[in-house]
């Protein structure tokens, strides 16, 4: 149990105003944005994790150059306008889901052979619909081990010949994103129809973005699609260099401090966030937490969440599919709840950094918490005490982040391989300390 992280227990309702780092998600976009921009761009607020570090060290082994102090949030990028500089690169992206799959798009619009790995738990997490459409969309692009999986080997040097393509979502929206992404630069416009269960919140973050660096996305509804949503590119659009963009700060990483105010009692706001982020996980809070009895406000100062006024958190059953992010968040406080709390459609998350579900049925199970475990999520019942339990995290960040917060009722829980949370959040246990 090395680097375990024994989690101390609050016996008072928290009172804070906690700064939460910026965004994975809108960094890593931005960090390929302003690569494909013409021009230096200048980001402020960037998130300095494990994530962000492989990314930003790719683009630089890609030949862009990318300067500044990432640990201080400031980076400038000098984009190439949809050039990649070198002709070949082989890229280490650890377990960074995003950074492999928008890297991989990214290199469909160079000149040579590119090679894309990471690490084993990398090498089982499916790629086969990015896969699939830069084929379609005229790119060599195919996994070396014939897995589907990573390593990937992509042969940017024909170009993205563009036209109408299917894209299978129902394992990531990245996919998706990393498409449109790197669209402007296709012979023709491009047409992404989509191809089973999209969670289009994590997509509007990347169309925002795109328009924001100047590219527009069409997006239609219909029976010219089939009744599935497709999204239009125009080809020969350009990303505008931006001199200063700010990165908002993680909405995904604030659900663990707004979960410890609605579990004490207590208050917490986040500056930064409110109904005008890009990020589709603030829903947590206005949602997911109003209806669990918080009162959730929005001003000038940011995002506050405050817990039940009567100290009792109401069970719920809520569709996480669109902040499957969150949904170990809300399995931390069910069990706290005065009924039952179900968690649905989040099947994708069994393939992600690893297998959520089971990880939070098996260590809800280790609490002597009781769980139904489904295909596509859970039920968790009310608990009438905590067992103290050591928790394992797979190495993965959000099972350590969100199991940390059963910690704040209860005795006992250690959470182990606490250094995982480098991945998105560094720092995350200096700020949960700071609560008390």
């Amino acid at each position: 149990m090395s680097n375990a992280y024994n989690v101390r227990r609050m016996d008072r309702p928290v009172d804070a105003t906690i700064s939460i780092p910026g965004s994975k998600s809108v960094t890593n976009r931005a960090l390929i944005l302003a690569a494909l921009a013409g021009g230096v761009s200048t980001l402020t607020g960037v998130l300095d994790s494990q994530d962000t570090r492989v990314m930003i060290e790719s683009l630089r082994r890609l030949g862009f150059q990318v300067e500044g102090d990432a640990a201080g949030g400031i980076l400038r990028v000098d984009g190439r306008g949809g050039a990649i500089p070198a002709s070949e690169a082989g890229l280490f992206l650890e377990n960074s889901g995003t950074s492999i799959r928008f890297l991989t798009a990214l290199c469909a619009l160079g000149s040579g052979t590119y090679r894309l790995d990471g690490s084993d738990r990398m090498r089982v997490r499916p790629q086969a619909d990015l896969i699939d459409a830069l084929g379609e969309l005229g790119v060599s692009a195919r996994s070396a081990l014939g897995t589907g999986c990573p390593p990937l080997v992509v042969d940017g040097s024909t170009g993205l010949r563009g036209g109408r393509v299917q894209v299978g979502a129902d394992a990531s929206s990245q996919f998706l994103t990393a498409l449109l992404m790197v669209s402007p630069f296709a012979r023709q416009d491009v047409e992404l129809q989509i191809r089973g269960s999209l969670r289009p919140f994590y997509v509007e973050i990347t169309t925002r973005m795109m328009e924001q660096w100047g590219v527009s996305v069409d997006l239609e509804i219909g029976a010219a699609s089939g009744g599935s949503p497709a999204y239009s590119v125009r080809a020969g659009q350009r990303y505008l260099a931006q001199s200063d963009y700010r990165i908002e700060p993680d909405a995904s990483s604030a659900s663990y401090f707004f979960a410890a105010a609605a579990l004490t009692g207590g208050r917490v706001t986040v500056p930064g966030l409110g109904s005008a982020s890009l990020q589709g996980d603030v829903r947590f809070a206005t949602e997911a937490l109003a209806e669990m009895g918080c009162d959730v406000q929005e001003g000038p100062g940011g995002l506050t969440v405050r817990g039940p006024l009567d100290g009792r958190l109401r069970g719920i059953t809520r569709d996480m599919s669109a902040i499957s992010d969150t949904s170990l968040t809300l399995a931390a406080l069910a069990p706290f709840a005065d009924s039952p709390t179900t968690i649905t459609n989040v099947a994708h998350s069994r393939l992600q950094e690893c297998d959520r579900i089971a990880a939070a049925c098996a260590e809800l199970t280790k609490l002597g918490v009781r769980v139904e475990e489904r295909s596509d999520g859970y039920t968790i019942y009310p608990a009438e005490a905590i067992r103290p339990a050591s928790i394992a995290t797979y190495g993965d960040h959000r099972v350590a982040m969100s199991f940390a917060l059963v910690g704040l009722k209860a005795d006992g829980v250690v959470i182990e391989d606490s250094g995982c949370v480098g991945k998105t959040f560094p720092e995350y246990w200096q700020r949960l300390e700071s609560l008390a």
